[in-house]
């Protein structure tokens, strides 16, 4: 756990190194400590930044899954799952500010994580030690102005990662089954009787219709498999989700309206000043998250009228 809380949020290759075996220690405590700090330090990592992310992640479903596997291993692996997603996967893990001076309460919140052994319900106390990985420009009236914001990385370096995706259930094979000689003579005594169509036709269609699908899926596949050739930046528009290792690589689009007030490489809220008096601000309309609008809710009926009697 110290090494998850010192090392949180940088992906530090040695420091998953030492934590790795510990994911198959024979003492149940000890693999639950070791999950929950590798979501820790490999939280907001992609496999590009860290390759061991897509092992960890695969480990932390499997643990959670097996039927055999203790509790205590279990519950580390349900805590690290929901660490390295934490916030929809835009939060990261730090006990610092932005200016880099100690934030007491994300300290004082990670000092009470670390007593969820005790007592499970102080898990989410890790929430006041996290700190959303934005770039949020404003102008003077607090309002966010339409800016482009350019990384100079590969979308792929500091993207979300995949959504999972649900296996399809394989189609079991016809197995012939064992005919005896006497259910034989007598399919053959009803076959003569009857008059009834050969199989074969629908058989050999049925066949080809497989043989259709198998050809369809490794098209698919290889198309899947044929990777577009990835630009060198990426264009980002005001707000925009930019981590801790990006914000070295992060530069204004230099339209002529807006001057920073301070360097765009600290992240977080950046103040801006409107150079354009003239002009008008161009400003992003906030939009209502997820769910039916107001206006388009339709509104219950009103109760019918009604007397009441005392009696």
């Amino acid at each position: 756990m110290a090494l998850g809380i010192a090392c949180a949020g940088t992906g530090l290759k040695e420091a998953i190194a030492l934590l790795d075996p510990m994911t198959n220690d024979p003492v149940n405590f000890v693999r639950q400590g070791a999950l929950i700090a590798s979501a820790m330090i490999l939280i907001q990592h992609t496999e590009q930044t860290c390759p061991k992310v897509k092992d960890f992640r695969a480990l932390y479903a499997k643990v959670i899954v097996d039927k055999h596997e203790d509790v205590m291993a279990k519950f580390g692996a349900i805590l690290a799952q929901g660490i390295i997603d934490a916030g929809g996967r835009n939060v990261s893990l730090t006990l610092e500010s932005r200016t880099g001076h100690t934030n007491m309460l994300a300290v004082v919140g990670m000092l009470v994580f670390t007593q969820y052994w005790y007592w499970f319900p102080l898990a989410p106390c890790l929430a006041l030690a996290f700190t959303p990985t934005c770039l949020i420009a404003l102008n003077a009236q607090l309002k966010m102005p339409k800016l482009e914001i350019k990384s100079n990385a590969k979308p792929s370096v500091f993207a979300y990662p995949p959504p999972l995706e649900e296996k399809k259930r394989e189609e079991r094979e016809k197995v012939t089954t064992a005919v005896l000689s006497i259910a034989a003579r007598a399919r053959r005594r009803g076959t003569a009787k009857s008059d009834t169509k050969m199989d074969v036709d629908e058989e050999r269609k049925e066949e080809e219709e497989k043989k259709e699908k198998e050809k369809k899926e490794k098209e698919k596949e290889e198309k899947k498999d044929e990777k577009k050739p990835e630009p060198n930046f990426e264009i980002l528009s005001n707000p925009a989700r930019v981590m801790k290792n990006q914000l070295k690589v992060v530069s204004l689009v230099d339209s002529g309206s807006y001057i920073p007030l301070k360097d765009v490489s600290i992240g977080g809220i950046i103040m801006m000043r409107h150079v354009k008096a003239g002009s008008e601000e161009q400003l992003v309309e906030p939009v209502v998250a997820f769910g039916p609008k107001t206006e388009d809710e339709k509104e219950p009926d009103p109760p019918e009228p009604f007397e009441y009697n005392e009696d």
